[in-house]
């Protein structure tokens, strides 16, 4: 390699975003154990000076990327849901194409796979896996809360759903893509109907059963 061009390739710094997201990919790919920094920075076609200007050393890294997968996973996402869709019906059929996205970063795809096989071994990584779930449960059921069901029926019909979506996405991996498809429209025909989970409304025993002696009389 010339002079120049061994500088050029020293300038070049790429910014903590790409390498967490690189890493976050990669890891789907060959899980946390595979994670290795001098084949990150060949891949991505800088030295590993570019890496060590970010992060302090493989351990800063994994952490961050933990970090880095929640925020873009579900804080993020559920952000966007709230300030972009006023209906909780719209905003759930966004939450679900999203999940339900043939994507290496989806609920039960292969990064989340690998975070799940970590956290067996790491708590900071088991303590992540557990607050992302208990997010997206809670973004799920409050839409569903505003539709008109009870905080309790609401948290389970959000734990269901989340269940079927990660289901689906294992499942996916030996399915056509015609067949994800339509996997995905029965779960929205299921979990999207226009009247979902509404509970009908309370009537006031007494003064039905007085219209009803009123009506006899």
């Amino acid at each position: 390699m010339s002079e120049a061009n061994n500088g050029s390739k020293k300038r070049v710094r790429l910014s903590k975003d790409i390498w967490l997201k690189h890493t976050l990919s990669k890891i789907g790919e060959v899980g946390v154990a595979g994670i290795q920094i001098e084949s990150l920075a060949k891949e991505l076609n800088v030295t590993k000076g570019s890496f060590y200007w970010h992060f302090q050393d493989r351990e800063t890294l994994l952490c961050e990327t933990l970090s880095y997968w929640y925020n873009s996973a579900t804080k993020a996402i559920g952000l966007a849901g709230k300030r972009d869709f006023d209906d909780p019906l719209d905003r759930l059929r966004y939450f679900y194409t999203l999940a339900l996205n043939r994507r290496h970063d989806v609920p039960g795809g292969s990064v989340e796979r690998a975070l799940q096989e970590w956290a067996r071994v790491s708590e900071i990584a088991a303590e992540t896996t557990r607050r992302v779930n208990q997010d997206r449960i809670r973004l799920i059921a409050d839409a569903y809360m505003e539709l008109g069901q009870s905080d309790h029926q609401a948290r389970q019909t959000a734990t269901m759903a989340l269940a079927q979506i990660i289901g689906l996405n294992i499942l996916s991996r030996s399915q056509t893509t015609r067949c994800h498809a339509e996997d995905t429209k029965a779960f929205l025909a299921v979990f999207l109907p226009a009247i979902v989970g509404r509970e009908p409304p309370k009537t006031d025993s007494t003064s039905t059963t007085g219209a009803a002696a009123s009506t006899a009389g």
